[in-house]
């Protein structure tokens, strides 16, 4: 069940962009910011984000969702290896 919005026709999240504060940003759960933090340091693999959170595939969606800009770099079909990387957006002042 979802709060209804204050502000009929507006989106349920609003989206990441450099002209969205930081502070305004929808809150994420706390492996969601994990794996934020892991993709930070550099790609990743799926076997580096089912250490951080299990169901890894559920909080990158939460993060897409949230606006964050998470891309799919390979795909290895034969051993099931996929790899990650989150596409930084620049703050502006």
């Amino acid at each position: 069940m979802t709060q209804p919005t204050l502000f009929p026709g507006a989106p349920d999240t609003m989206p990441v962009t450099a002209a969205v504060p930081a502070i305004e940003r929808p809150r994420l759960r706390r492996q969601c910011y994990a794996v934020l933090e892991r993709l930070r340091q550099g790609d990743a693999s799926n076997h580096d984000l089912a250490a951080i959170a299990l169901k890894y595939t559920g909080r990158l969606s939460e993060c897409r969702e949230a606006g964050y800009d998470i891309r799919i770099v390979s795909r290895d079909h034969a051993t099931g290896r996929v790899v990650y990387r989150l596409v930084e957006l620049k703050e502006t002042a």
